[in-house]
């Protein structure tokens, strides 16, 4: 948990405030015993109502001080905390969107946000309880100590004793507690993995009359997060009455012993009333100061979630030599891959891709046909450094993509995938996500060419139709168009249309063609197809099977040396 203070230095001015109004606050608390001894000694034993009168104010300034000084300490606790966890979540946020999928996929959507939300909820909750409650408990026990031994150093051999078995007692729960809570929220993470994939699959569930399937998975694991959260509030609920009889023993021993001296008239009555006072709050802190450390028992293994993320080393490094120029580093767009080989685990035993070789000269059309799961996607994932490859070489302009600017890479590379993601907000910030200052004539023009400007100006307000969560307000066709759209306005030097226009029908899917033809001429264009009608114009097309290139040709060629094209081929051409 160390690791992360580093964002607290921020706003160490307020973090040191909060405490010292807590002391101050404490130092006022702890007078009102003096005092109260000083009523019962000076005024109720010896029938000196003046002495009560004198004492009263005082008390009255002290808890006023106190009330001030603890208005004061949640204030600046309070802006400590919170800034504190909003600079954790932008920091977190920021170093998963520097993650490849590599290492998101090694984590799962559902865990990211549950260390996104919960587990930074609860380290802003342990600064503040540390601030505040932790640090209220902490000066209480010091100070009943200092004023119990000012009082009567021969009680407070009672409290010498105790405190030894209340730490060890705290330690070995602590211990027992960080990996019980840490399975908690690993099962959280199910629950929200379970949760998030009903909620974006939610048209396939009710199309399949999947619900008691869902809902039997989810009470599955809902059921888990329950076993594993009693699991450790059993541990919790012991804690306290355990500890409770400790404290209240230890009462009793002080009320024995302190009549004891009383009677010897080695104590007066007022002070053992104070002592007493002194020695509950002393206990009682120390209850409290328990239960914080159930909070920090949990709050550790969010933290250790945390770290884990941050400690992840960013996969797109930049070792070239142009970064950062701010100019383009992909000149002409040629690209090669050198017997590349790629494995999710890297294990090259279960590699799905395997030895794949091939050159697309600058302004070349590659189209990329093959069964599912042959590889395809994964293929072109490694040319915007999605996925590193476990062994060979992707160049582009004969450049290790590696030794290129990452930013530059994106900048330059466009991607269309089969499953088109559109965000909340208006058509026009769809279209201009990647290019923000574009100018409407660039917007209509880009929508045009993707064949997506006739459905827009259908709809009630055009261009600036707000779309709801992941455009759920279009059809799959229109969605993939303004990916098009979105994508051909950029200009880049290389495109990659992953089955993009799978969900249009083949007189639309055409005219893109067309359009991509016009304006992507200059470009280097792959295109991943399941209809051969949208590879065959292609300057050559290359046939994946099983991760591996079994052949290369234009589409004349494959139909007569491929067998797997030709059957393909054959096959939509019949339908």
């Amino acid at each position: 948990m160390l690791k992360l203070t580093r964002f607290l230095k921020k706003y160490w001015l307020p973090a040191i405030i909060a405490p010292l109004f807590m002391l101050l606050e404490v130092w006022m608390d702890l007078l009102q015993p003096k005092f109260m001894a000083s009523i019962v000694n000076d005024g109720i034993m010896d029938g000196n109502l003046g002495a009560i009168a004198g004492t009263a104010p005082k008390m009255l300034l002290a808890a006023l001080i106190g009330l001030l000084a603890g208005v004061g300490c949640t204030v600046f606790s309070t802006i400590a905390s919170q800034s504190f966890g909003a600079d954790l979540r932008q920091a977190l946020f920021q170093k998963i969107q520097s993650l490849s999928l590599q290492s998101l996929d090694r984590f799962g959507s559902g865990s990211i946000v549950t260390r996104l939300t919960g587990d930074v909820t609860q380290i802003q909750s342990l600064v503040l309880i540390i601030l505040r409650i932790f640090a209220r408990d902490t000066f209480i026990i010091a100070g009943s100590l200092i004023m119990a031994f000012s009082i009567s150093p021969r009680l407070s051999l009672i409290l010498l004793a105790m405190l030894p078995l209340l730490v060890a007692f705290l330690v070995i729960t602590t211990r027992i507690t960080v990996p019980l809570f840490s399975r908690m929220q690993q099962r959280l993470d199910q629950v929200n993995t379970v949760m998030q994939e009903n909620l974006s699959g939610i048209r396939v569930v009710k199309a399949f009359v999947r619900a008691d399937y869902e809902e039997k998975r989810f009470n599955e694991t809902n059921s888990n997060l329950l076993q594993a959260s009693l699991k450790a509030a059993k541990i919790v609920a012991l804690n306290t009455p355990l500890m409770s009889l400790i404290l209240n023993f230890s009462i009793v021993a002080a009320l024995w012993y302190g009549g004891v001296l009383s009677e010897q008239g080695a104590l007066s009555v007022g002070s053992l009333a104070a002592f007493l006072t002194y020695i509950t709050q002393l206990l009682f802190s120390t209850l409290g100061l328990g239960n914080q450390l159930m909070a920090i028992s949990r709050a550790k293994a969010s933290a250790d979630r945390i770290n884990e993320v941050l400690d992840v080393p960013a996969d797109s490094r930049n070792n070239g030599n142009e970064a950062g120029t701010g100019k383009s580093v992909i000149r002409e767009g040629s690209l090669s891959f050198e017997h590349v080989s790629f494995s999710y685990d890297g294990d090259l035993e279960k590699a799905v891709l395997r030895d794949i070789h091939f050159t697309v000269e600058a302004g070349e059309t590659i189209g990329i046909v093959g069964i599912n799961g042959a590889g395809k996607s994964t293929l072109v994932s490694l040319i915007p450094r999605f996925y590193e490859a476990t062994k060979g070489m992707v160049r582009i302009d004969s450049r290790p993509i590696n030794e290129i600017d990452p930013k530059e890479l994106h900048r330059q590379i466009g991607m269309v995938l089969q499953q088109a993601h559109l965000f909340s907000g208006t058509i026009r910030d769809n279209i201009r996500y990647g290019m923000p200052d574009a100018s409407q004539q660039e917007v209509e023009a880009a929508a045009k060419a993707a064949e997506a400007h006739h459905f827009i100006m259908k709809l009630e307000k055009g261009y600036d139709t707000v779309l709801g969560q992941r455009g759920v307000n279009l059809s799959g066709g229109q969605k993939q168009r303004l990916s098009i759209a979105r994508t051909l306005l950029l200009q880049p030097k290389i495109v990659i249309l992953d089955d993009c226009t799978s969900a249009v029908d083949l007189n639309t899917d055409l005219l893109i063609r067309k359009s991509l033809q016009t304006l992507m001429a200059d470009s280097t264009c792959i295109i991943i197809g399941q209809r051969i009608a949208s590879v065959q114009q292609a300057d050559r097309i290359i046939v994946l099977e099983e991760g591996q290139i079994t052949a290369i040709g234009t589409h004349g060629e494959l139909l007569q040396q491929s067998g797997l094209y030709r059957q393909i081929a054959l096959s939509q051409q019949g339908a």
